[in-house]
């Protein structure tokens, strides 16, 4: 962290319960700068989805601490397509914590929550967003709508900000089962979340919107798709931020209009793209610290590409948008991220058999019981497979709760292994070459 981030989450820090709106002035400030940072004055190197990406992601960040009034908080995976067709703005805890750890402030609000009784192994991202609201810094939105899965955070935190808040909430229950009852189950409740929003608007909902909205969800998942295979043999410069932006995208802003250029970007920079030479092609599981000095020093190093994250490919299907609350439902229903651990391992060995990954890390970010629980059945399953796995333990969004030089020396002795195989296969590829020529 510079000394100007430092310095500026000191501020932020400092101000919380004396002054809660000073505190939210700087945060609204300091994202305004870097805003235009990102818009003018954005890294030379970072291709043109990249630099896009970044400046929408900041918009939205700072939409929801600016216009609460036309805001709904939300977890990652609730399916925002409802918000949109009612002009209502998703702003989601894990995106708004990760902005909170960017301005160096995280932990001063993780401390705040913890202070207030939550405990100190829950969710991170969770925590430094529950602290923000209990210390009055950021607003209260219009309402709050979530999910029940991946984790039980959702539940218990949710909960607890639409006590404090004093807005009302939807909760859309998310059943283990795949069939026909638990869809009619999931789209009656979307149907009712759809209520839901009327009320808290005042206006009719416009089904036939959420159908456009659907419409264009459908153009950029099959720019997504398009993407993914020319990346299969293609060398796309990626870095840890720019990967974690993309979660945007994949999630709460898929089906708008911002959401189907940035495909349209990404598609268009990975068609100029050259084909791949012999860095190591690594897959990533679950949240990303992108924040994290050895992290980025490592992943964002040349020798090495970081095809994507398992998160970013969790639910992107094709939907029916003459049936569109049915289709959401499936939607929600064929997430990776949810029911058993053996999904999430073949999703993510489907993935890197189609990337062609080299390897992959299995990152265990903290409080995340189902991610942890996880770890050594999706080991074994991709490992059986031939897939290198590296289980790395950390926090995707407090930087007080990493052992940084363990994290450093397990994540270089993987790629070095991983290099080591990857030059070993190219001798044996050249030794039957020039066997086959005698």
């Amino acid at each position: 962290m510079s000394r100007v981030v430092k310095k500026f989450g000191e501020l932020v820090g400092k101000n919380i319960e004396k002054n809660p709106k000073k505190s939210l002035r700087l945060l609204k400030a300091g994202y305004t700068a870097s805003g235009i940072q990102m818009k003018y004055f954005s890294k030379h190197d970072l291709l043109p989805h990249q630099k896009y990406a970044s400046v929408i992601c900041n918009e939205n960040v700072r939409y929801s601490l600016s216009k609460p009034d036309n805001s709904a908080v939300v977890n990652i995976f609730f399916p925002c397509e409802l918000l949109h067709a009612m002009d209502i703005k998703p702003g989601f805890i894990e995106g708004m914590s990760v902005y909170l750890n960017g301005a160096g402030s995280e932990r001063y609000f993780i401390d705040y929550a913890e202070n207030m009784g939550i405990s100190q192994s829950y969710c991170s991202y969770h925590k430094a967003l529950i602290g923000a609201a209990l210390s009055k810094v950021i607003p209260k939105p219009k309402f709050i709508m979530n999910t029940t899965f991946a984790c039980d955070a959702n539940i218990i935190t949710f909960r607890t900000l639409a006590e404090f808040w004093n807005v009302p909430a939807f909760t859309v229950d998310t059943p283990n089962s795949d069939s026909n009852e638990a869809i009619e189950y999931l789209e009656d409740q979307l149907k009712k979340a759809a209520v839901f929003i009327e009320d808290m608007t005042q206006r009719r909902f416009d089904e036939d919107k959420l159908k456009e909205i659907i419409k264009r969800e459908n153009r950029s998942v099959y720019l997504y798709k398009e993407f993914l295979k020319e990346l299969s043999y293609k060398y796309i410069p990626n870095d840890v931020t720019s990967e974690m932006y993309k979660l945007f995208f994949t999630h709460i802003l898929l089906g708008s209009k911002e959401a189907e250029k940035y495909f349209e970007l990404l598609l268009t920079d990975a068609k100029n793209a050259k084909l791949s030479d012999k860095r190591i092609r690594i897959l990533w599981c679950h949240t990303i610290p992108n924040w994290q000095k050895s992290i980025k020093e490592i992943i964002n190093n040349e020798r090495y590409q970081l095809l994507a994250i398992d998160m970013n490919d969790d639910a992107l299907i094709d939907l029916d948008e003459s049936m569109p609350f049915r289709s959401l439902a499936r939607k929600l229903l064929y997430n990776h991220m949810r029911g058993s651990s053996n999904r999430r391992a073949e999703k993510l060995l489907q993935m890197a058999i189609a990337l062609k990954a080299d390897g992959i890390i299995y990152f265990n970010h903290w409080g995340c019981k189902k991610t942890l629980g996880s770890s050594g059945i999706v080991k074994k399953i991709l490992e059986k497979n031939g897939i290198p796995v590296l289980i790395l333990d950390g926090d995707g969004c407090d930087r007080q709760n990493i052992n940084e030089g363990q994290m450093r020396t397990r994540l270089q002795a993987f790629m070095e292994m991983l290099e080591g195989k990857n030059n070993a296969v190219c001798l044996q590829i050249c030794s039957d070459r020039n066997s086959s020529r005698l």
